[in-house]
């Protein structure tokens, strides 16, 4: 029975990877978490209610009369901030940390879309580049096959057959090397994506070459700087940094609470005394411990506080500190991304050119292999000769390869380093691969 490789595009690949790739769902659920922290933090804000029911086996003794009693006792409580400056700085901060997973989760979406391309195409480049040494291969054995042949007439000498079967056995090892390389790149895209690299399609003779627009690597860099998602997650940072400061500093400010408290204590059951009839009586008047009352309290609570033996100050400058080195993060993240997305400019606008080059070159070497075979035949050409031109036909279609995927990649990754990156723009991608 035979069973169909069903063929799969790079955009099918990374779909299938949004579902699959074990690191981005995780980011998912780190989002889903993250996006609590503005509910907790306003949590803190919002009144406080308790109730409390309980009831308790009690003993009463005044003037020789003696009771044990059960009494009920409800109570509920409501506790609102009023000011405290500690934790409105812990909501601002809740929102940050939210918006913060947004991007986390943004940044990890887009990552994946370059890593599954990277995946992608380094499978295609690396069985490109096993069938040029496969190819070259064989053209070095048949250049040994026929030194062999020509020593046993005498008309070569044993140096020239060992010459080929050094080229040969080379080119074997290459082949061990390229073939070991295959299975890697293979096994790292499926850990990556869950797909069977078996069903990826290559690419399309004809690239769709197209140089950036805008036509300057500073505009580039201008986008960059605002849209980049690394530099807007340093810049939340920073920002949670800064309300820290503020949080550490309140510990001087005073804080204000409005307290309500309620308490229904209900009628006690009288389980033994001593008492007399008229005894009893006095069990019944209101306010006694064994009859039914209740009492309320509205009011406002105000802490200031005096000393804390330094531990504010301290916090406030660990504050800073962290706030500090936060922004020179920052700096650090614009200036890196400042850099990998002028060389990706450069990389798609050089590309493009480079492409063109190297497929001039191919066709050349290509129509000298087709000149040294014609020459080889009407005995003009030596078999070092067409091996020669096999060989650096084989080395030129790999490098033309290898031009194409580079080119492909950078275009992927300006798009990521400007935040652009996303679904349709990786179609755009994906309509250079076969279907």
């Amino acid at each position: 029975m035979f069973f169909q490789v069903q063929a799969i595009d790079l955009f099918g690949t990374y779909q299938k990877a949004l579902v699959y790739n074990a690191d981005y769902l995780s980011a998912i659920a780190l989002n889903q978490a993250g996006q609590e922290q503005q509910n907790i933090a306003r949590a803190a804000l919002l009144p406080q209610i308790t109730a409390t029911g309980s009831i308790a086996e009690n003993y009463f003794n005044q003037g020789g009369v003696q009771a044990y009693y059960h009494q009920p006792i409800y109570s509920a409580s409501l506790n609102q901030v009023v000011f405290d400056f500690s934790k409105f700085s812990a909501y601002t901060k809740g929102k940050f940390a939210t918006q913060l997973s947004d991007l986390q989760l943004l940044n990890a979406q887009q990552q994946l879309m370059v890593n599954v391309a990277q995946a992608y195409f380094d499978v295609l480049y690396a069985e490109d580049t096993l069938l040029a040494t496969r190819m070259t291969k064989e053209a070095l054995k048949q250049q040994m096959t026929q030194a062999e042949a020509a020593f046993k007439v005498g008309s070569v000498t044993i140096a020239d057959v060992n010459d080929a079967m050094a080229g040969y056995d080379s080119a074997a090892a290459q082949e061990i090397q390229d073939t070991n390389n295959l299975i890697f790149k293979k096994n790292i895209f499926r850990n990556l994506t869950g797909v069977d690299p078996e069903q990826i399609q290559p690419i399309q003779d004809e690239l769709k070459l197209t140089l950036p627009s805008p036509s300057s690597d500073g505009s580039w860099s201008s986008m960059a700087e605002s849209g980049n998602v690394n530099n807007k997650i340093a810049g939340k940072q920073i920002d949670m940094a800064k309300q820290d400061i503020l949080m550490s500093r309140s510990g001087h400010f005073p804080i204000v609470l409005l307290n309500a408290q309620y308490q229904y204590q209900d009628t006690a059951g009288l389980d033994a005394t001593n008492a007399t009839p008229a005894q009893m009586q006095m069990f019944n008047i209101p306010g006694s411990v064994l009859s039914n009352y209740s009492t309320g309290s509205v009011g406002l609570q105000v802490s200031i506080p005096i000393s804390s033996g330094g531990t504010v100050n301290a916090q406030t400058r660990q504050a800073i500190d962290v706030f500090e080195s936060s922004q020179q993060q920052y700096v650090y993240v614009r200036r890196q991304t400042d850099q990998n997305i002028r060389n990706a400019y450069w990389n798609v606008q050089n590309g493009v050119s480079i492409v063109k080059a190297q497929k001039a070159a191919l066709l050349s070497a290509k129509t000298k292999l087709a000149s040294d075979k014609l020459g080889y035949q009407v005995g003009i050409r030596n078999s070092v000769d067409l091996v020669s031109s096999q060989k650096n036909y084989y080395q030129t279609f790999q490098t033309y390869q290898q031009a194409r995927y580079n080119y492909l990649m950078a275009e992927i990754q300006l798009q990521y380093l400007a935040g652009l990156i996303d679904g349709r723009f990786m179609q755009d991608i994906n309509a250079n691969i076969k279907n």
